[in-house]
């Protein structure tokens, strides 16, 4: 799958990478072509240092599983990457992962802010 693929997190999940090929499999079944990238253990909000330690993970989603799979995801609780991001989260994701899993959408010349549309 192409590094080019939306990036999907869904918080409050584990996985292991063990069992990445479950995961994609769970997916299949679903109708969706994904990739499990990697998980990651959320940082304490500021201020509050009995927060974090949550386990999210990261996904990629096939471009063309993108129509049906937007309105799915939300039934899960997943995010798109950038849009969990651009909430607030990024305070709490570690420095290694967000340097690993860029933000892939276009703020200057795309009004839509790259956003992946539902059919």
């Amino acid at each position: 799958m192409s590094k080019d693929a939306q990036l999907v997190v869904w918080p409050s999940t584990i996985v292991g990478k063990d069992k990445a090929e479950e995961f994609e499999s769970f997916f299949k079944e679903q109708g969706f072509e994904v990739k499990y990238e990697t998980e990651y253990e959320t940082l304490p909000d500021e201020g509050q240092p009995d927060t974090g330690g949550r386990n999210d993970v990261l996904f990629r989603i096939d471009t063309e599983s993108i129509g049906k799979f937007a309105i799915w995801r939300l039934q899960h609780g997943m995010r798109w990457w950038e849009d969990y991001l651009d909430n607030g989260s990024d305070k709490i994701v570690p420095v290694e992962i967000l340097n690993e899993y860029k933000y892939g959408w276009d703020k200057e010349t795309d009004p839509d802010n790259g956003r992946p549309e539902a059919e």
